[in-house]
C-alpha cells in the first residue's frame, strides 16, 4: 500500500492505494501505512534543532522523580504522613516517565515522538502543580505539633499503657525540655525537606514549560524547512490533473 499527497491552495489530497493481494483488512493496511509515514521517521534536521537541551531536561526530571520517591520512603519509615507517602510515589513515577520520554526524543527525534513528549510534559506539568499543592498543605498542617505537656501525656494515647513516665517534678521538667528540643529538631528537619520538595517542584514546572516550548519550536522549524525543500508539494492540484495522460 502506498500513500501520495498533493497540495493546492487550501486543499490537501491524500491518495491511498490498497494492496488487493494482502490478507489484512483495509483498515489495518491504512494504519500500517500511516505508521510508516514520514511523521514517524527519525529526522536529522530535528536532531540538530533540538540540540542537547532535551537530554539535560530529561535528566533533571528523572533526578527529581527519584528524590520524590526517596522522600516518600522517608515519610513512610518515620510515619509522619501516610497520605503524602502515597502521593510521593505516583508523583515521582510520572516525573521519571516524563524524563525518559525527553531523553528518547533526543535519541530518536521523530515528529510523532516529539508530539507525544509534549503531551507527557503537559501531564507532568499538572502533576507538578498538584505536588506543590500537596507540599503546601503538608507544610501548613504542621504534622509535628505534638504537645510535650504532662497533662496531655497522661490524657493522650499513652494513658493506660505499660510505659512509665517521669514521677518527680525535676524528671518531668527534664522530660519536657528534651521533648521540646527533639520536637524542634523534627520541625526543622521535616519542614526543610518539605521546602526542598517545593523548590524542586517549582523547578520542574519551569523545566516542563521549557521542554514544551523547545519541542514546538523544533516542529515549526522542521515544517518550514520541509515546505522549502519539497516544492513539488506546492504544485497546484489543477496542473497535475491537466498533465495526466487520461486527459
Amino acid at each position: 500500500m502506498s500513500v501520495t499527497m498533493t497540495k493546492a491552495d487550501g486543499v490537501t489530497v491524500l491518495t491511498v492505494t490498497s494492496n488487493p493481494k494482502s490478507r489484512c483488512p483495509l483498515l489495518c493496511q491504512i494504519l500500517g501505512t500511516l505508521c510508516c509515514s514520514p511523521f514517524y521517521f527519525v529526522s536529522g534536521g530535528l536532531k540538530q534543532q533540538l540540540g542537547s537541551s532535551h537530554t539535560l531536561l530529561g535528566t533533571l526530571q528523572i533526578m527529581v522523580g527519584v528524590i520524590t520517591m526517596g522522600f516518600g520512603g522517608i515519610v513512610r519509615s518515620v510515619g509522619w504522613s501516610w497520605w503524602l507517602y502515597d502521593g510521593c510515589f505516583w508523583i515521582g513515577a510520572v516525573f521519571i516517565a516524563a524524563g525518559i520520554v525527553c531523553i528518547l526524543v533526543k535519541r530518536f527525534p521523530s515528529p510523532c515522538l516529539i508530539c507525544f513528549s509534549i503531551l507527557v510534559n503537559l501531564a507532568s506539568f499538572g502533576v507538578a502543580v498538584t505536588a506543590i499543592v500537596y507540599y503546601s498543605m503538608e507544610l501548613d498542617r504542621m504534622v509535628w505539633n505534638y504537645s510535650c505537656e504532662r497533662n496531655e501525656w497522661n490524657d493522650g494515647y499513652r494513658y493506660g499503657t505499660t510505659t512509665t513516665g517521669p514521677t518527680t517534678a525535676n524528671s518531668w521538667a527534664e522530660y519536657e525540655e528534651n521533648c521540646e528540643r527533639y520536637k524542634y529538631m523534627l520541625k526543622m528537619t521535616y519542614g526543610g525537606m518539605i521546602i526542598m520538595m517545593l523548590m524542586l517542584s517549582f523547578l520542574l514546572v519551569c523545566v516542563m514549560i521549557s521542554s514544551c516550548v523547545l519541542s514546538v519550536k523544533a516542529l515549526c522549524k522542521n515544517y518550514k524547512e520541509n515546505e522549502m525543500e519539497d516544492p513539488e508539494l506546492q504544485k497546484p492540484l489543477m496542473d497535475e490533473v491537466l498533465s495526466s495522460p487520461a486527459c
